[in-house]
């Protein structure tokens, strides 16, 4: 009995596998193809020291006043620069070839580079926590700039303003630590950005498990091949039509729980299963695309 019921889970996984290839339009596919992303230098001009001017002697002599003194960081540069490889290499559709060659493709390597337009720490006196005395706390400020290039032409594909500021921050006891703390924040930005840009997108191969009235589970059309991972969520909408504008309405969450194939996954619904489910008996055009 047992080996009746393997042989039949691996018939349906063969009919499954089957209409990835053979059903789904080609598109779907190249939409999620991996991009091999190769890491160019940030480049950083240092500010030249103003001219002295009475406006800027005033400017100072308040900074004095307040106790706050803001220094660029050019040495951090490379700090950065390390903090967008290990962000690239978060991204769940990017693979980082920093240093590789690799062959020129205009559909699947791109080239990254950009400029820091600003990189500094400002110090300012600050009262203890005994509220008598004053100690040097600092926080650091990072803008970044960063281009997605066509490897083959280098045409920008997308441009984006990275910044981390004061805003948000707490204040550190060196400046090294305010600079660490800035570069984890901007890490973060630079993940959830490229994970957004560069979604998944999937199609239902065939409905899981259910129960009652509610969606338990479903396969789509995405594996290993696509660099899956069990874990990623899915966010499931329903697609209409108001004035000839298409519309989105989001009905449920889906979290990958095993990679099954190349291009099969089985994902746990863990929201939205009644609306899911009513979805699909009613055969309404979905969209389910990665999300953090």
């Amino acid at each position: 009995m047992k080996e009746i019921i393997n042989m039949m889970r691996t018939m349906k996984m063969m009919v499954m596998l089957l209409a990835a290839l053979t059903a789904l339009p080609v598109m779907a596919q190249s939409e999620n193809a991996l991009k091999n992303v190769s890491v160019g230098e940030l480049s950083y001009t240092i500010k030249e020291e103003p001219k002295t001017k009475v406006g800027t002697v005033v400017s100072a002599v308040l900074d004095v006043m307040s106790d706050q003194q803001t220094t660029e960081q050019p040495g951090y540069v490379d700090a950065v620069r390390a903090s967008v490889i290990a962000a690239l290499g978060q991204v769940r559709r990017f693979v980082v070839t920093d240093g590789l060659q690799v062959e020129p493709n205009s559909e699947t390597n791109i080239i990254l580079d950009g400029v820091v337009n600003y990189l500094s720490t400002t110090r300012q006196l600050r009262l203890a926590s005994n509220k008598k005395d004053k100690i040097p706390q600092f926080y650091a400020q990072i803008s970044l700039t960063l281009n997605v290039k066509n490897a083959t032409t280098g045409t920008v594909i997308n441009s984006q303003v990275f910044e981390v500021n004061r805003t948000g921050w707490s204040w550190y006891n060196s400046a090294d630590t305010a600079i660490k703390e800035a570069l984890e924040g901007l890490r973060s930005k630079v993940v959830r950005f490229y994970n957004t840009v560069y979604p998944y997108t999937a199609n239902i191969l065939e409905r899981g498990m259910e129960k009652k009235d509610k969606q338990k589970e479903l396969y789509i059309d995405l594996g290993s091949s696509h660099g899956l991972q069990k874990g990623v969520h899915f966010a499931v909408y329903v697609i209409g039509s108001i004035g000839g504008k298409e519309t989105r309405k989001q009905i449920g969450r889906l979290k990958v729980t095993s990679i099954e194939g190349d291009e099969v996954s089985l994902c746990k619904v863990v929201s939205g299963g009644k609306d899911i489910k009513a979805a699909l008996d009613a055969e309404q055009k979905m969209l389910i695309l990665s999300t953090d």
